[in-house]
């Protein structure tokens, strides 16, 4: 039997009297093919004299569905501000609960089993369960998932069975007691749709999925999962769920990715039957109620305070989707508004944006709610204090200068210079107190950018030049810039037994292959350099100490400049040292700096930003008096994460008798864990980075604690963080257990800065 036999001899067991006219429109199927399948029905037994026979019965026995999931777990975020006091699923339409009259609908088929996923607001609906005898399955993914986590919750009662989703609302009921394989309703969009768009076979069976198409049959409704199809949708869910590309993921879009194992039919419907409300405006054209009393009092008050009715009120749309508690936008006389929201639901003020500014609003939460909530352990990044934040908002931005503390000359500068000059030399006078460098120079941009500076200004093409090799915690980027300038690249000897640079190989090929530069520019290091140990008598070092500047600063490890004459000391001043985003070279060697001095600026670099500058001098003026104490404490967490990752059964790098003498910590993993932690990590919010090198021994993770240490987080507190990575690591991770140990950490307020008084005390200055 095929999929067009069993349609005709549904309907027929229902009760409607033969007719190829009707029967084709209903089926949407040419009169030939219905009379051709008919005919075979009568051929094969399963219906004589119009009837369906016991065969047929039989037959339909044997296809009965057994269930239904209703899916009501998540916010309905678009649909504010009624969802705030009211689940969507709950509403009444046309004098009807949606969710009880699909209940009702179901129980008229015979469909009794009926479960409901809960998750947002569930108290609301315990009352289903007296009511009708629901069973209720409670889950809170919704919070960070699609659809495809309510199905998936749901798994256990997957069979054949009916998904269908709380906020659907069907003019006719259209479920069905007998299904001949697993389906997804369908109904004919004529123009462009953004809908998700089906290409079948003769008999209806879905071979394409496509999105942005016109005049195409698109899903809408509910969805029939049989036996087969739910067997395999838990297999394939088992073995993708803790994906990271999973998180946002329709069940749908999963099925399309798999379109072999959970393939499905096309139940074609007309178009008046089924409704979805996506918003309060689809509701309102298809329930006049709506307009004048939507029966949420959060409404009433927008609008008693704008002194206007409900109807004038339109085109409501949350601040973010993931955080109602961020408020509302709406238009009221072709103006939108903002609507701030506190958490009982009162209105904390209405105020008018200009929909680009809304725009901005919108994408500014949506950054400043994600790392709110993220544990950051990425080895990379730091925090800015605001009393070092204050000179990005100064004006400093527009402003040009030629040249630094060391070659400026009023004639052919920009007029105003003057004023600008004071602060390069102040950062000259931080730097010889905090690094003991004899010059300095700030303008360039970033840690990179520093590092193409020194290079382009020092070297010519033809120079040879070892360098840290990737695979020994190296910068990646380097060795490409260096072999774009022209220079003859090779790596560094390394000894990773000891993580560190092997001095005696390396001083003999400096000896006898007259190497013109060494560049050390480590991204991964728990062990730092000797570089002591080098011979620099007839080769240049030039060491981007980015990952390493605030320590340095700080002499919790040596200070290269103190042993090291004919050298350059270069980085980005945003990881151990907790500045901007800007870069900072430094050298004791006058010749070595005279060829700096005089290329970086004006020739290589136009506009220098001054007020990252200016922000990096706050930032040097900041570190000087807390700077010691804030990165003895990035050591001392590094170390206490490592032992206590080492106490849950982690293999952890070590350097010599400590774990690290940097933020950053080690983690040797196998492939496959190196991946469930990223990828539980990135679906969690737990910002920490992915290796496949040498130095990780083939595979790990690498953690930098500079960022929580400046948030003054204890000793304490690197237990529980260790207990949370544990936790990624598992092939079933425990996502609820994940965040509320998050939720237990210590809240982020930057500490190893001055006090709100000192700011204060500098602003009262300025005005």
């Amino acid at each position: 039997m095929n999929k067009i036999m069993f349609d005709i001899l549904l309907l027929i067991h229902k009760g409607e009297q033969y007719n190829v006219k009707a029967f084709a429109k209903k089926l949407y199927k040419p009169y030939s093919i219905i009379e051709q399948e008919y005919n075979n029905l009568v051929h094969g037994g399963y219906i004589s004299d119009a009837r369906v026979t016991e065969k047929g019965k039989e037959f339909l026995d044997g296809k009965k569905i057994d269930n239904a999931i209703i899916l009501a777990a998540g916010i309905s975020s678009r649909f504010v501000p009624l969802c705030y006091e009211t689940p969507k699923a709950l509403l009444s339409v046309k004098g009807e609960i949606m969710i009880e009259r699909q209940i009702r609908q179901l129980l008229d088929v015979g469909i009794t089993e009926i479960c409901i996923v809960v998750g947002h607001m569930k108290e609301k609906f315990y009352y289903l369960r007296d009511k009708y005898g629901v069973k209720l399955i409670e889950t809170d993914t919704y919070r960070s998932r699609n659809n495809h986590a309510s199905v998936y919750a749901a798994k256990e009662h997957l069979r054949n069975t009916i998904i269908t989703s709380a906020d659907l609302y069907f003019n006719e009921n259209i479920f069905e007691r007998y299904a001949f394989d697993a389906y997804y309703c369908t109904v004919y969009r004529e123009g462009d749709t953004e809908e998700r768009g089906v290409n079948t076979n003769q008999y209806d069976k879905i071979i394409k999925t496509y999105y942005g198409a016109s005049d195409t049959w698109v899903t809408l409704g509910y969805a029939y999962f049989n036996e087969r199809f739910s067997n395999n949708f838990i297999e394939i869910m088992d073995k993708e769920y803790n994906r990271a590309e999973t998180l946002n993921k329709f069940w749908a879009d999963i099925q399309d990715e798999h379109l072999q194992e959970l393939y499905m039919y096309a139940k074609h419907c007309d178009n008046n039957i089924i409704y979805e409300f996506d918003s309060l405006e689809e509701l309102r054209d298809f329930d006049e109620e709506y307009l004048d009393n939507t029966g949420s009092d959060l409404m009433k008050k927008i609008a008693d305070q704008l002194n206007t009715s409900q109807r004038n009120l339109r085109s409501f749309k949350p601040i973010t989707k993931e955080d109602l508690a961020r408020g509302i936008t709406f238009t009221f006389e072709q103006k939108r508004y903002i609507c701030r929201i506190a958490e009982d639901h009162q209105i904390i003020d209405i105020k008018r944006y200009d929909d680009s500014i809304q725009e901005l609003v919108n994408l500014t939460e949506s950054f400043e709610t994600y790392y709110d909530m993220t544990l950051p352990l990425c080895a990379a990044e730091n925090v800015i204090s605001p009393f070092a934040n204050m000179p990005l908002s100064m004006g400093f931005q527009e402003r040009y200068i030629v040249g630094n503390t060391y070659s400026y000359e009023e004639d052919n500068n920009f007029i105003g210079s003057t004023y600008l000059l004071p602060f390069y030399q102040m950062i000259s006078e931080k730097c010889k107190n905090i690094f003991r460098a004899k010059y300095s120079d700030a303008r360039t941009l970033t840690g990179m950018n520093c590092l193409m500076m020194v290079l382009t200004s020092l070297s010519k093409i033809g120079d040879k030049i070892l360098i840290l090799g990737a695979a020994a915690g190296g910068h990646a980027s380097v060795k490409p810039i260096a072999e774009r300038l022209g220079l003859i690249v090779d790596d560094v000897p390394f000894d990773y037994d000891v993580q560190d640079v092997d001095y005696d190989k390396l001083n003999q090929r400096i000896r006898d292959e007259e190497i013109d530069y060494v560049l050390l520019a480590p991204s991964d290091i728990i062990h730092p350099f000797e570089v002591e140990k080098m011979d620099t008598s007839k080769t240049v070092l030039l060491y981007d100490v980015s990952q390493l500047l605030g320590l340095i600063g700080a002499g919790v490890i040596k200070n290269p400049l103190d042993t090291v004459d004919n050298m350059v000391m270069f980085g980005g001043t945003h990881k151990t040292f907790p500045g901007p985003a800007s870069g900072l070279i430094m050298t004791n060697n006058e010749s070595l700096h005279k060829r700096l001095e005089t290329t970086v600026n004006p020739i290589y670099i136009r506009h220098t930003q001054m007020h990252q500058k200016v922000s990096l001098l706050f930032a040097l003026v900041e570190f000087e008096i807390f700077g010691s104490a804030y990165q003895r404490h990035i050591v001392e967490l590094s170390n206490a994460l490592a032992s206590e990752l080492e106490k849950c059964g982690f293999s952890v790098g070590k350097a010599d008798e400590m774990y690290s003498h940097t933020h950053e910590v080690f983690i040797y993993t196998d492939k496959d864990m190196m991946d469930r932690i990223y990828q539980n990590s990135l679906r969690l919010g737990i910002t920490l980075n992915k290796k496949h090198k040498e130095l990780f021994r083939g595979y790990g993770i690498r953690l930098g604690v500079q960022e929580i240490a400046r948030y003054g987080w204890s000793v304490e507190s690197m237990k529980q963080i260790a207990q949370i990575i544990l936790e990624t690591s598992k092939p079933d991770v425990n996502d609820n257990a994940v965040y509320e140990m998050m939720s237990g950490l210590p809240r982020k307020k930057i500490q190893y800065t001055f006090d709100e008084a000192t700011a204060s005390y500098f602003k009262r200055f300025l005005h």
